[in-house]
This record gives C-alpha cells, sequence and structure tokens, in this order.
C-alpha cells in the first residue's frame, strides 16, 4: 500500500506540475518554434485526474448518497471555499488598494468538472447496479450509457458549471474504473524497466497522435473524440508507469500528495510571483525557458508552504479531512 500511495502522489505531482507550466506557458514556456510540446501535454494533464478518480471509486455501504457525501467533502468543499475566499479578497483588494487581481480562480473550474463527473458516474453505475444483475451485462450497460454521455457532452459543446466538459470527459472516468476494479491495475507488478521502457513508448505514441489544441475547460477539441480518449489514456498509463518506475521524488511527490491545494492556489501563486519578479530589470527585458522555469520554482516553494499551513489549519475546507462526516454503516444495513 506505501509504494502505491507514493508512485500515484507522484504521478499526481508530476501532472499538477504540468498544470502550472501551462498557466506560466504566457510566458514562453515551450512555446518557441513550431513545437507543441506544451500542447502535447494538453491532452494528458485533465485525462490523468480524471482517469485518478475512476481508479479510486468505490461502492460504500451506503450506496450513492455515501459516495455523494465523501465527493462533497473532497471536491465540492475545497471548491466552494476557495471561490468564495478569492471573491471575497478580491473585492476588498480592488476596494482597498485599486488592484485588480484578475480571475486567479479560473482553475476552480476543474473541481467542478470532477464533482459533476463523480455524480454521473455514480448515478449510472448504481441505476445499473439495481436494474441489470452483476456480470458482462451490467459492465457493457455501463460503457455504453458513459460513452453515451461522452458523446452528448462533446455534441453540447461549453455547457454552463463545466458539465459539457464533465459529460465528455465521463470516458475517462469509466476507464480508472476499469483499470482498478475489473483488470487490476494495482496488483500489476512489472520490473522497473520493462515500465520505464513502456512509457516511453506510451509518450512517443502520444507524439505521434497529436492532431491539435484540446481545451478541456471551454470543452472544445481540435483533435477527433475517439483519440481525445485514447491519448488522455495512453498519456495517463506513460505518466502512472514512469512514477512506478522512480517511485518517490521530493517535491513533487510532495505537490502530488497535497494537489487539490496547489490547484486550488498556484494561480493567484503565480500572479503575486511573476508581478514580483517583472520589477527585476533582467527578468523584465525578455521572457523564455529560464525567467519561466524561475516562476516554476519559486511557485512551488510558495504552494508548499500554503499546503503545510492549509492542510495543519483548514483540513476540513482542503480535502484533508471531512467537514460532513458520513454515517457509519450498521450491520442493519444491506
Amino acid at each position: 500500500m506505501k509504494e502505491r500511495i507514493e508512485y500515484i502522489d507522484l504521478a499526481k505531482g508530476i501532472c499538477i506540475l504540468l498544470v502550472v507550466l501551462d498557466h506560466i506557458s504566457d510566458s514562453g514556456y515551450f512555446r518557441g518554434g513550431n513545437y507543441p510540446l506544451n500542447d502535447i501535454f494538453e491532452q494528458t494533464r485533465m485525462p490523468l485526474y480524471f482517469i485518478l478518480s475512476g481508479l479510486f471509486f468505490k461502492d460504500y455501504p451506503g450506496g450513492i448518497r455515501e459516495f455523494l457525501l465523501r465527493k462533497t467533502n473532497r471536491i465540492l468543499v475545497p471548491y466552494l471555499f476557495f471561490m468564495l475566499l478569492y471573491r471575497v479578497a478580491g473585492r476588498l483588494l480592488l476596494l482597498l488598494t485599486g488592484f485588480n487581481a484578475g480571475p486567479v480562480w479560473l482553475p476552480l473550474w476543474f473541481l467542478l468538472c470532477l464533482f459533476w463527473m463523480n455524480v454521473i458516474f455514480a448515478t449510472l453505475y448504481y441505476i445499473i447496479k439495481k436494474l441489470v444483475p452483476s456480470g458482462p451485462a451490467a459492465e457493457t450497460a455501463l460503457a455504453l450509457c458513459v460513452f453515451a454521455t461522452g458523446i452528448g457532452g462533446y455534441l453540447a459543446g461549453n455547457l454552463p458549471l463545466s458539465i459539457g466538459t464533465a459529460m465528455t470527459s465521463l470516458p475517462f472516468l469509466w476507464m480508472g474504473y476499469l483499470l482498478s476494479r475489473k483488470l487490476n491495475f494495482f496488483g500489476l507488478r512489472l520490473h522497473r524497466a520493462l515500465a520505464l521502457s513502456i512509457a516511453i513508448v506510451l509518450f512517443a505514441v502520444l507524439h505521434f497522435l497529436y492532431c491539435g489544441d484540446n481545451y478541456f475547460y471551454l470543452n472544445t477539441y481540435q483533435t477527433p473524440l475517439p483519440l481525445v480518449y485514447l491519448s488522455g489514456l495512453l498519456g495517463t498509463l506513460a505518466i502512472l508507469l514512469l512514477s512506478r518506475s522512480i517511485g518517490w521524488l521530493p517535491v513533487v511527490s510532495y505537490v502530488g500528495r497535497f494537489s487539490i491545494i496547489v490547484l486550488c492556489t498556484h494561480m493567484a501563486v503565480v500572479k503575486g510571483v511573476v508581478g514580483t519578479l517583472t520589477l527585476i530589470p533582467q527578468f523584465g527585458a525578455g521572457v523564455g525557458t529560464v525567467q519561466s522555469l524561475l516562476v516554476l520554482t519559486l511557485t512551488a516553494v510558495c504552494c508548499m508552504g500554503l499546503c503545510r499551513l492549509l492542510s495543519r489549519y483548514l483540513p476540513w475546507f482542503t480535502a484533508q479531512k471531512d467537514l460532513f462526516r458520513p454515517q457509519k454503516a450498521t450491520g442493519k444495513q444491506k
């Protein structure tokens, strides 16, 4: 269990740092020439988190009510907390200083999207569980409903509250569910060298499959939908296998452990770091890889400090402890 937690934390750390890099990309990172490396990572960043959610899907004794309560604690509560915090703090900052920090809450869309995905998937899962006998028929029915929802979301486009993206991306959550519950992904044993080799091959295939920019936030994709799903799955497997071959890395694994806190805070930190560094003439003279990596390093350090503080003093609002406690199952419950 300890090994599984370590490499999952590393995978989440790699992914959240790629998200941070994407939001620093306006400073020039991975934007030189005609090689859209940052855009290729776009095919992997969000799908990895969606698939991870499916990997850890659990049929709780309390049924869908307990499931939704737990997802409310772990996803919806942090979303509401940070959204309210940023709205209030931003308004006060504007009134008191005249400074407009901008929409630093934008990355929070992902939490809302992930919450809707879990709601939709759990609803389908429990309905099918009740109506269809367990076995191949139930799994087939679940898969058909999931992909029908995905196609419907893709055709619907950019719906309010990230519901369109949640529908389109639902097959990713199902992939994680399938890998864990049916293919025993966590029980798979691979030699480190073999896992690393497969990861490299998968990254090469992912590069070959690149067909254009995919904007999960806007639910718009230049890549054909089947390739969106295939690329997301292959990229996720590559990162997971790479993480398994490494095991643990300082800083990266730490931010992965608290990836929700980093997701919710990094945009505000990036703005603060960039605003401070632009006061330095050498930094403000141009943008590029060096400046962007400096922003990334300082952002990571600041986020690590925030992770320590928020997880200790506000654990109920940062997905570290349950704000609403689910009722314990008793022996009388079926």
